[in-house]
């Protein structure tokens, strides 16, 4: 059980197999009047033991040779918490000063998805209100840094205090503005909907201003711590890197700044999307200061540093993001299916084809459907046995019904929980999802045979035992140019279709009269398929493919040479813009709170006569 679940989680459903039966086997030793409660309690811990501590001790095990296999940092970092990376060989997070003061330049770790750091570059939305883009980057670069500055008012006030260049920290409840620090923008929000998720409780996140702009309103956000670190009391009331979690929360629209791992298109370099989000469930709005500089800090300043997950932790945090990669399969694919057409085999599933060959997942038709034949006859003899036994009829199977029940019904009912649960699941399936569920159905169709002929004689059972293995072997070679992808004739192919759905190409493979020396082609070709079937056949197919682009990092992006076409893309614009005049971009939503709902809804650019 350990080693199964280890494997993939369908050993979940070989638990579920083992546990049903040990729930049924406990409950007939309560009612056996021979067994004393003690002994019953032995039973009980017996069980306990063998079928749950020591699977979770293997389980753990193996994540253990996989931990200590795989200690390197890699493009997946940003995928797990920064305390798991700062187990990693070459990750060194963390250690940063601890207080958090006005002026200081930060980094801003989204907490809930791990999708990477708050971000701005030199690249506008090309939709809403086209002001330059706020996003989640995976990868730690300047341009993730964010300067904590105090509203223009707080500013005012600060500056007449009896020690204006006194550190002031920053506590829950502040309202501060966030200035990114290499393009002099301040992280701003309207009423202007996210060019993805646009419903109408989400607000756009932008950059907004230029370098000695004041900024207004729309870029003020107030501090609401929600954690801190037990070992760090005043981390719940004062801001502290690493230590408090909190959220960015909107003055004007009352929104939170949240994120939620959606990928922004290609011309925002698809990065995750930033949000304000209004009434904005707590987990996906947390954000935790990972980087902490200022000068003015001290140099005996107290630290913070990650906290090193353990392994159990490790363990739980590594299940989690698997269960939800897992479930976030839901795109459609040319060859998924659903479980009620995998056991009869309706249709298989291409991998790979080029030339005369192809790589096609397709079981041995014979063994397929005499082992589903032994399944449901289990079902409909215990079905007509139970109706016969209400009417005071007790068959006894030439004296096998007891054995029947106890072998071929727990293989019948194994069959059943690794097929049945898939029916729950929203996410891709395809026909090796069955595979499990198929090798306990020919575990049922040998015990089915084995009882069954037990009272003949040894010469007519080995008769049967043998006329079944060669019917057996005969269909095993028979598929295993598609298993192989060895070379085939197209008269074997097309011999070979038993159903119309089977949608390998058999036109790929030369006729009777061809040479059977294969037709040199350069590089592979593109399979053809049935006309009636649907979808193309697969070339090099990965069924994972989606799978894998899930746990793809957002594209690490040259900011030099974006930052260099902005630049040269300026100074086009300042030299037009001297032959007529002065300009000056302005914010549609600067006087939003004078003007109301009507405000223009678009950068415009004031030119002076």
């Amino acid at each position: 059980m350990g080693n199964a679940l280890s494997c993939k989680w369908v050993g979940l459903f070989l638990v579920a197999t083992l546990g049903v039966w040990t729930i049924k086997d406990l409950w007939e030793k309560l009612g056996d009047l021979s067994i004393t409660p003690s002994q019953y309690a032995k039973h009980f811990i017996a069980r306990a033991v063998a079928l749950i501590a020591v699977p979770l001790c293997v389980y753990l095990f193996w994540f253990q040779v996989h931990f200590s296999l795989l200690h390197r940092s890699g493009d997946g970092n940003a995928f797990m918490s920064p305390e798991f990376q700062n187990t990693l060989d070459g990750v060194s997070l963390g250690h940063t000063p601890r207080d958090i003061y006005y002026g200081s330049r930060v980094r801003i770790r989204h907490d809930a998805t791990n999708a990477g750091y708050l971000h701005s570059h030199l690249s506008n939305y090309e939709t809403g209100s086209k002001q330059q883009q706020v996003t989640l980057y995976g990868f730690r670069d300047d341009n993730n840094y964010w300067v904590l500055t105090r509203t223009e008012a707080a500013e005012a006030k600060h500056a007449n205090s009896s020690d204006p260049t006194a550190l002031q920290q920053i506590k829950h409840g502040d309202i501060v503005r966030l200035l990114h620090w290499k393009t002099f923008r301040r992280l701003h929000s309207h009423d202007e909907r996210p060019p993805v998720t646009t419903n109408d409780y989400q607000n756009e996140v932008t950059g907004y201003g230029w370098e000695g702009f004041k900024g207004d309103s729309n870029d003020h956000w107030r501090v609401q711590i929600i954690e801190g670190d037990s070992a760090e009391p005043d981390s719940k009331t004062k801001l502290m890197a690493i230590y408090s979690r909190f959220r960015l929360i909107h003055t004007g629209r009352r929104c939170a700044l949240f994120s939620n791992r959606r990928k922004l298109p290609k011309w925002a370099h698809e990065q995750v999307e930033v949000t304000c989000m209004q009434s904005a469930k707590v987990p996906k709005t947390l954000w935790r200061i990972e980087t902490n500089v200022n000068a003015a800090i001290p140099a005996d300043a107290p630290l913070a540093e990650y906290r090193r997950p353990g392994l159990v932790a490790k363990v739980l945090e590594a299940t989690a993001i698997m269960w939800r990669v897992n479930n976030g399969l839901t795109k459609s694919h040319p060859y998924e299916s659903r479980p009620h057409t995998w056991p009869w085999m309706r249709r298989g599933m291409a991998f790979w084809g080029e030339a005369n060959r192809t790589i096609y997942l397709l079981g041995t038709p014979i063994l397929w459907w005499l082992s589903l034949v032994a399944v449901l006859l289990f079902a409909a003899l215990q079905a007509v046995m139970f109706l016969r036994s209400c009417r005071g009829i007790n068959d006894r199977l030439m004296g096998a019904r007891e054995r029947y029940a106890e072998s071929v019904g727990f293989l019948a009912a194994a069959w059943v929980l690794h097929w049945v649960p898939f029916f729950l699941m929203g996410r891709q399936l395809f026909l090796h999802h069955y595979l499990p569920a198929m090798w306990l159905a020919v575990l049922a169709l040998t015990a089915t045979l084995d009882l069954f002929t037990r009272r003949m004689g040894r010469r007519v059972r080995q008769v049967i035992m043998g006329a079944l293995v060669l019917v057996v072997v005969r269909s095993y070679f028979q598929y295993s140019h598609l298993a192989y992808g060895t070379p085939w004739t197209r008269q074997g192919c097309e011999r070979s279709k038993w159903l119309k759905a089977w949608d390998y190409d058999c036109k790929r493979y030369p006729g009777a009269d061809a040479s059977s020396k294969p037709v040199p082609v350069a590089g592979p070709v593109v399979p053809t398929i049935v006309a009636d079937v649907g979808p193309p056949d697969a070339q090099n197919f990965d069924p994972l493919e989606n799978e894998n682009k899930l746990n793809e990092p957002a594209p690490r992006i040259d900011h030099d040479k974006l930052n260099s076409n902005a630049n040269k893309l300026h100074l086009e614009m300042v030299k037009a813009a001297t032959t007529v005049g002065v300009a000056a971009p302005v914010d549609a939503h600067e006087n939003e709170d004078v003007v109301g709902e009507d405000a223009h809804h678009d950068d415009t650019l004031v030119m002076a006569p």
